[in-house]
């Protein structure tokens, strides 16, 4: 999880976007439902219009990053997260 973590904050927020976009779209078709709201709480993160307050942006971001840490043990968000 940690190369992965490091990975995506080197990413831009548009490319943030993308990444998330197919991350669900994958986990959607495991049928990883919940693990797959998980993201989509990261994603929320980084909205196209009326970006976040800094502050308000850092508190979800660290609300999400700890709900993903839950699913780390599932076969396909473990396998996200090899992939980094």
């Amino acid at each position: 999880m940690e190369q992965f973590y490091v990975n995506f904050k080197q990413l831009n927020d548009e490319q943030k976007r993308n990444k998330l976009d197919q991350i669900l779209m994958f986990l959607r078709q495991q049928n990883a439902l919940n693990e797959a709201e998980a993201f989509q709480d990261l994603k929320s993160c980084y909205p196209r219009e009326f970006p976040l307050h800094p502050n308000e942006r850092q508190f979800r971001e660290h609300l999400a990053w700890t709900n993903l840490a839950q699913f780390q043990k599932h076969p396909a968000v473990n396998h996200i997260f090899t992939q980094g």
